[in-house]
């Protein structure tokens, strides 16, 4: 039998079926309103999700509507949860609280354990965002019941993640250690890794809270990849706040900067006004850090004028704590003083005594300045006790070290050995090198007070050595951190909200079709069949379609594969026609250039010494003396123009001098001209390198800088050179106007950046071009370099 017989025969016995199964529901009384169909609109409902509440709420109601008399508190039941949930996703946390109670409401009689452990759980959360953690630590554990009942083991792990989440919150870490290292083991098992990620996050936190910032970070950055391969921005950029935050405590302020700058455009793009708030505080605590006082005042205000707008007490207080350290680092302690009331005013009405010690030490430092000592070392110490008590040991050896610096600025000298020594053993138990940067430092400038220069000296050699290791350590993470960034990739697909809307559409439409066909279910039987055959028709229709579509579309591949082959062959030849004249003119120019130095100089040089020789003979006349000294002059004119001609025509790098110093010339010619700020780093490139690998990457660099000139209308270029083990890598880097690199790099006829990507991808590198509109342009190239050069020798 033929294939096309075997077909036919197929859809008529599909057909037959069809038509036999809706006449016989129809005669009989079977329709799609079955419980199957509930479960299908409640799993649309619950995918709409915040997205759409109209189109969530409509396919609810058709769900209650469909369900039979003994089942309808078990779909109200489910209803009532889907809503909580989604209203939570809208942040209406009031009506997610009371919609969640009426599911827990309806769902108990009826024992549906997982209405039941779910509502438990959403209340948990509710419940623990108004600072009631105890009573939500109890709706934790009756959720954590009912998913044991279900032997639902994602469920317990989301609860225990929760648990852990609230005793963080009542400062017991080590109990919260436990609960996320058995929602870890739980999730690693059932390899749910987005779940997974929340919990590794909220490890992160942990270590965060007892000051293991290293251990933080690592967690932090295992979410952040595990996030970036989805649409997960929110997620994505509250681990990014976390990252920065721990950086910050480091000291690598950079870094941190870095991690802030980029949750801030995740934010800003969701719309997320509180998150958004919360990075500006951050940035601002940052500067205020690094002593950028006008930036650190502007970040702060911005986020209070958010806070404001949410009325947000709790953030405000952070912010006016904030601000008045910002005003001490401006030497205006009274200012500083004002402000570190207001916030203490705002901990003490919304009951959060434990934040006090912040506003104790602020007041400390604040005295310190105005020089009431005996004021500012009473705050310290009773700053001192409350940190003691919350067991806050990473915030205490700041303190030590206020306090030293005030009793070392009131000749306490022995007092301020002590406290600092204090600040030191704290920071090096944590592993904490800013805290003792400070620490060392200051041990130094006692002694030296105290008479003691090689002590003085010894503490001060530590500091040159933590400092240097802290700087090398941040900019070897800056780069790390940039390739990282250059190499991911990011996912950004999302579900259009037509997408959405079809959706309902077509359920809504299902429904009604549902509902027409139980009224007038005789007449239906009839208009079965014909639309039956009438679906036969089309099948046949659009198989012979597709085969005729089919085949179109395999003769086009065709074509389009020889094209291209054609079209790789001529870029192949062009590229290598491209190096061959290249190299061509770069021999040419070094030819020239020797014979204009070896031959022409050496004449010039031998008729100098000579005209020299007739000049010294004492026969000579006076006149003809001057006119030997005037052609001895002629002569030293025409040596240098040779030596000019010579080195212009020496392709720009010296033989003797190499890449970095002809980078360097490049980049402070084109700065002397004033309309564009030039900036150029090197990197590990100590040693001359292969002479065509130089020329190489100078002509790249040129042709790119020359791009940024006629193009990008920039303000500010950077170049940065990275000799690595084997290969050389190239960052150009404009603030400029930007483009479609995707666009430019497939339709450019030119020999621009096309030309230079088939360059470089003949000589086996790599060639990255990231650029924005009205956000600057990036160019990324690694060139390999031969396995016998050597870049650095250590």
């Amino acid at each position: 039998m033929g294939s096309g017989n075997f077909f036919s025969l197929l859809i008529f016995r599909l057909g037959l079926g069809l038509i036999v199964l809706l006449i016989s529901s129809s005669l009989y009384g079977f329709t799609p309103q079955d419980q199957s169909r509930i479960k299908q609109l409640q799993e649309d409902a619950d995918r709409i999700g915040k997205n759409n509440l109209d189109s969530v709420l409509l396919l609810l109601k058709m769900a209650e509507d469909l369900a039979i008399k003994e089942d309808i508190q078990k779909v109200q039941a489910e209803n009532a949860w889907i809503k909580a949930k989604t209203y939570y996703s809208l942040r209406d946390y009031a009506q997610s609280q009371k919609i969640g109670e009426q599911a827990i409401k309806i769902a108990t009689p009826i024992k549906h354990f997982q209405v039941l452990g779910d509502a438990h759980n959403l209340l948990g959360l509710l419940i623990k965002r108004e600072g009631r953690t105890d009573s939500a630590i109890d709706e934790y554990k009756l959720s954590l019941k009912y998913k044991e009942l279900l032997s639902d083991s994602l469920g317990i792990a989301k609860t225990l993640q929760n648990m852990g989440l609230a005793f963080r919150a009542l400062e017991l870490h080590d109990s919260a250690l436990v609960y996320y290292q058995k929602s870890i083991d739980i999730k690693s098992v059932l390899n749910d890794t987005l779940s997974l990620a929340k919990t590794i996050s909220n490890l992160g936190t942990y270590y965060f809270d007892v000051g293991k910032y290293q251990t933080a970070i690592e967690k932090f950055q295992e979410a952040v990849k595990i996030y970036s391969k989805g649409n997960h921005q929110e997620d994505l950029a509250r681990n990014y706040n976390n990252v920065g935050s721990a950086y910050l405590r480091l000291g690598y302020y950079q870094l941190a900067l870095n991690f802030y700058l980029k949750a801030l455009d995740e934010y800003r793009a969701l719309g997320l006004k509180l998150e958004e708030g919360n990075t500006y505080y951050n940035i601002g605590a940052l500067h205020s850090y690094m002593s950028n006082i006008p930036e650190a005042l502007n970040y702060y205000l911005e986020s209070l004028r958010i806070y404001e707008s949410m009325d947000n007490d709790l953030d405000k207080a952070d912010v006016f704590l904030g601000l008045g350290e910002v005003y001490l680092k401006d030497n205006n302690p009274e200012d500083a003083l004002k402000y570190y009331k207001m916030s203490e005013d705002l901990y003490i009405k919304k009951g959060r005594p434990g934040d006090l010690a912040l506003v104790q030490h602020g007041y400390g430092k604040a005295y310190a300045q105005l020089e009431q000592y005996q004021k500012a070392k009473a705050y310290y110490q009773e700053t001192i006790l409350r940190k003691k008590e919350q067991n806050d040991v990473n915030d205490l050896g700041n303190v030590y070290n206020s306090l030293a610096v005030t009793n070392y600025k009131a000749k306490e000298y022995n007092e301020a050995l002590i406290n600092y020594k204090k600040g030191l053993e704290i920071a090096e138990e944590l592993k904490l090198p800013a805290l003792t940067r400070g620490s060392l430092i200051g041990l130094s400038e006692v002694y030296e007070a105290l008479g003691d220069s090689k002590r003085a000296y010894q503490y001060r050699l530590q500091y040159e050595t933590v400092k240097d290791s802290l700087d090398n350590v941040e900019k070897s993470r800056q780069l790390a951190e940039i390739r990282e960034i250059y190499e991911s990739e990011k996912k950004d697909e999302q579900i259009s909200q037509l997408e959405l809307e079809n959706q309902v559409v077509n359920a809504k439409s299902e429904a009604n079709a549902a509902l027409a066909a139980k009224e007038a279910a005789n007449k239906l039987v009839f208009i079965i069949l014909a639309i039956a055959l009438f679906v036969l028709a089309l099948i046949f229709y659009f198989y012979f379609r597709q085969r005729l579509v089919l085949t179109k579309l395999k003769v086009n591949e065709e074509k389009e594969s020889h094209n291209k082959e054609v079209n790789q062959l001529m870029v192949q030849q062009q590229t290598k026609t491209l190096e061959a004249m290249v190299e061509g003119q770069e021999q040419e120019r070094k030819r020239i250039a020797k014979e204009l130095h070896d031959h022409f100089g050496s004449l010039m040089a031998t008729v100098k010494v000579n005209l020299t020789t007739v000049a010294s003979n004492k026969e000579v006349t006076p006149e003809s003396e001057l006119q030997m000294q005037h052609l001895a002059k002629l002569v030293d004119q025409a040596c240098v123009d040779i030596r000019s001609l010579s080195h212009t025509m020496h392709v720009g790098i010296s033989e003797a001098f190499g890449l970095v110093p002809a980078l360097k010339d490049l980049t402070n010619s084109i700065s002397q001209s004033g309309k564009i700020q030039v900036s150029f780093h090197a990197s590990n490139c100590a040693e001359k390198l292969d002479s065509t690998i130089e020329i190489t990457a100078y002509r790249v660099i040129q042709e790119l800088v020359s791009n940024v000139l006629k193009h990008a209308k920039a303000t500010k270029l950077t170049i940065q050179l990275t000799c690595l083990e084997d290969i050389i890598n190239i960052i150009v880097e404009d603030n400029g106007r930007g483009f479609d690199a995707d666009f430019l790099m497939k339709n450019s006829q030119g020999m621009g950046l096309k030309s230079l990507q088939e360059r470089i991808t003949e000589l086996h590198g790599e060639f990255e071009v990231d650029s924005r509109s009205e956000k600057g342009t990036t160019v990324i190239i690694d060139l390999p370099i031969s396995i016998e050069q050597t870049l650095l020798k250590v």
